[in-house]
């Protein structure tokens, strides 16, 4: 029998090397950090193109709708599909389904809010 103190159970977030350094990553991007918060709202699947044009709308405070163009959230759609909801999506903060190119709240989500910002999502 050991006197040592029992091993913490430690999420992979906790442990710090890769699985830290990733979700340090993805989350330095604050177009990424929009869209973890933006889907906080949203119960069912919202499409990838919903989320681009407000991404856009979030980027362009003082513009109205009718000054934003379809072209700007089409770049914004072309950058989330290439770039950021993969990288989110590997780190378990949302879930893409690329086939219907909708997107969700991942099982990670709601432990990196608690973590970050000391609160729990919904």
């Amino acid at each position: 029998m050991s006197n040592q103190p029992p091993e913490p159970n430690l999420s992979e977030f906790d442990v710090g090397g890769d699985q830290q350094d990733g979700l340090f990553d993805v989350l330095s991007h604050s177009d990424r950090r929009f869209i973890l918060q933006y889907l906080q709202t949203a119960d069912t699947p919202l499409p990838v193109n919903e989320v681009a044009t407000e991404l856009v709308a979030w980027k362009n405070p003082l513009a109205g709708a009718d000054q934003l163009s379809d072209g700007r959230a089409t770049l914004v759609e072309t950058s989330l599909v290439h770039s950021h909801l993969p990288k989110m999506a590997e780190v378990g903060l949302i879930r893409y389904d690329e086939t219907r190119q909708t997107v969700t709240l991942g099982d990670r989500a709601e432990e990196v809010q608690a973590r970050l910002y000391g609160k729990t999502m919904r």
